[in-house]
């Protein structure tokens, strides 16, 4: 299957699933997950969240910069998961411009809250597998993710394969 179709595909299971799995990684290269509640995906595979500065989320990702995010469709026997980067957006004008009121139950002290952070993500690397879209491996010959990679003149399509 080409980009578009794996793109098109992916995007469907991300719809359908509210809050997916943000997976950190720590200072001892562990990986740290916790379920966050995300903007829509944008047309360019972005999307934003808002934070705790003060969260071990926050400083993992100022650290490294990195971030994946994991959907999972029970339903449809499926996932996707968006690998890419990560930065920390601290201006109050920003977080005042899309911020939801029911972000209060999180964060009380609202958009202008210090501690309050935007995480704003970028996919570089899209994973997927989903039984519906006849997007599965071959068990005979390996069990590996169909992906699309983010280059320089769009996306492109490949297999994520064992290294070495």
């Amino acid at each position: 299957m080409d980009a578009s179709g794996l793109l098109q595909i992916a995007r469907g299971i991300v719809d359908k699933v509210a809050m997916p799995l943000a997976i950190t990684v720590g200072p001892q290269g562990e990986a740290n997950a916790r379920v966050v509640q995300t903007s829509k995906l944008s047309d360019d595979w972005t999307l934003r969240f808002m934070t705790d500065r003060r969260s071990r989320k926050a400083q993992e990702i100022g650290r490294t910069g990195r971030m994946t995010l994991a959907y999972q469709c029970d339903a449809e026997n499926s996932y996707v998961t968006l690998v890419g980067r990560a930065r920390i957006i601290d201006d109050v004008a920003v977080k005042k411009a899309i911020w939801n009121p029911a972000s209060y139950k999180w964060h009380p002290g609202g958009p202008t809250d210090p501690n309050v952070v935007l995480i704003d993500f970028i996919a570089d690397r899209i994973e997927l597998w989903s039984s519906t879209h006849g997007v599965t491996p071959d068990p005979t010959k390996g069990l590996w993710a169909a992906a699309v990679s983010r280059e320089r003149d769009g996306w492109r399509s490949h297999l994520t394969l064992p290294s070495g």
